[in-house]
């Protein structure tokens, strides 16, 4: 099957009008036509119903619609493998990440696969314990961050790696110690300690958002600059903090660490890899990580 044909049957099956779908894949809407009644040639069904009032999926045309993102994703996937067999396996990769994300075991594991697997390629790893801004994407080959930047340099590439809940990092003899999950309402009256609060584009500031939103505006608010201030200030029981899962391995044996309930409450990671820097090693890397690790 052409891999051309299928997306242009699922931008059509996502919009269901031929000269709207053919504006946006840049044919003509005859080109359009014949291609996919090419493909239901080619499957054997007819994909959709043609009438005056419109375009509309038959069942094996929802079928196909469903399955289409994941088998052009699929097939992305393996020739970008591909390609990358004929990438240099020596060289260096300059990585940055930031210090929460850096405790995550699939980028450890992975790191260390790939050392295993190319001894020539020297990786050079630093954990970065302030923000990380937009800039530092251009400054490395990777950055791994919980970052989502509005505007990506010119020549970089932001991939999801995973989107998790949270959970909250309480004092010593805090009184929701006893709980196995709380919600962000009941952090009424609480003081929460933001790391990066001036990051708009960063998970903590986000997050303080949510909780204000579910307080009612009734919780007190602490700036800190990184991770390890605000989890110090926790420990001499200044606040809270609202952290991502990698936390369980950051924390002072006297703290307590307890899942949110909250789904909008969420931290994400990312992988941010410089193209521009056109650095066959660190192709080779994001390839090989993309293949493991990313399914979006």
């Amino acid at each position: 099957m052409n891999t051309e044909r299928l997306y242009e049957f699922l931008v059509l099956s996502r919009v269901l009008n031929y000269s709207r779908a053919a504006k946006a894949l840049y044919i003509s809407q005859p080109i359009l036509t014949r291609h996919i009644q090419a493909l239901e040639a080619e499957l054997g069904v007819p994909l959709f119903k043609r009438s005056t009032h419109g375009v509309a999926l038959t069942e094996a045309g929802r079928l196909l619609s469903n399955q289409a993102e994941a088998l052009l994703e699929k097939c992305d996937r393996a020739l970008s493998l591909t390609r990358a067999q004929n990438l240099p396996v020596r060289g260096s990769v300059r990585i940055a990440s930031e210090l929460e994300i850096s405790y995550a075991s699939q980028i450890r594991e992975f790191t260390a696969r790939f050392m295993e697997r190319y001894p020539d390629i020297e990786l050079e790893f630093e954990v970065v314990a302030e923000n990380t801004p937009p800039s530092m994407c251009t400054r490395y080959d990777l950055v791994f961050t919980p970052c989502e930047y509005a505007q990506l340099p010119l020549g970089v590439t932001r991939r999801l790696i995973y989107s998790h809940g949270t959970y909250a990092v309480l004092p010593p003899g805090h009184r929701l110690m006893t709980k196995s999950l709380i919600a962000l309402h009941q952090l009424a009256g609480e003081t929460l300690i933001v790391p990066f609060a001036w990051e708009p584009f960063g998970p903590y500031a986000r997050n303080c958002l949510l909780a204000e939103k579910s307080t009612r505006g009734r919780i007190g608010c602490i700036k800190a600059p990184n991770i390890m201030t605000a989890l110090f200030l926790v420990s001499t029981g200044r606040g809270i903090v609202i952290a991502p899962r990698h936390v369980r391995n950051m924390v002072t044996k006297d703290t307590f660490v307890i899942g949110i309930s909250d789904r909008d409450c969420r931290f994400n990671e990312y992988v941010y890899y410089n193209e521009a820097a056109q650095n066959g090693a660190a192709r080779l890397f994001y390839e090989e990580f993309r293949s493991e690790h990313i399914r979006a």
